[in-house]
């Protein structure tokens, strides 16, 4: 979709298509693409299944070998969909905040995957990223705890992508 008027012209008509045809579509794409796939999987499990969903998207990434390599591309997709997974309302703040530490374990693999996405990278882990984790920080009920993860995420933040979130604490 090029412009809001195509995405919201494409939606209206896509409401309008009986429900059997939209989930034919969706799991046609779910087999053809691996970001769908996720997608789907999320959209159909429970909390439990989307955090263990969440840690084996971030294992996968950090536990790279020789034989089986992400690009850059591949690893961008995989953050932003494990993002999704995660609904601050539903999952204790306490857990999300050890989620999204291991999130931010991943800057290093993520930037040294490729030089061309850089920006997209900042982006995910300075915006989204920081987004997330606020919103787990400001329900927890622990702010000793928050703290101490802050400053862990601050002592390794060789990439440059966490330094906002010093502003969590302030």
């Amino acid at each position: 979709m090029q412009t809001i008027t195509e995405y919201n012209r494409t939606r209206k008509a896509l409401m309008q298509l009986d429900r059997s045809i939209l989930v034919d579509a969706l799991l046609k794409l779910a087999t053809e693409s691996d970001s769908a796939a996720m997608l789907v999987k999320g959209l159909t499990s429970s909390s439990n299944e989307r955090i263990a969903l969440f840690r084996r998207n971030i294992h996968a990434i950090t536990h790279q070998g020789q034989r089986s390599t992400l690009s850059g591309e591949q690893i961008l997709d995989i953050l932003t969909r494990s993002l999704e997974l995660l609904d601050s309302d539903l999952i204790d703040p306490k857990l999300g905040l050890e989620l999204m530490e291991l999130f931010y374990g991943t800057d290093e693999w993520a930037l040294n995957s490729t030089n061309e996405l850089d920006f997209e990278f900042e982006l995910l882990f300075t915006d989204e990223g920081y987004s997330k984790f606020t919103e787990f920080a400001e329900r927890c009920d622990d702010p000793l705890l928050v703290k101490q993860v802050v400053k862990r995420l601050l002592a390794s933040d060789g990439y440059g992508m966490r330094g906002n979130l010093s502003e969590v604490v302030s």
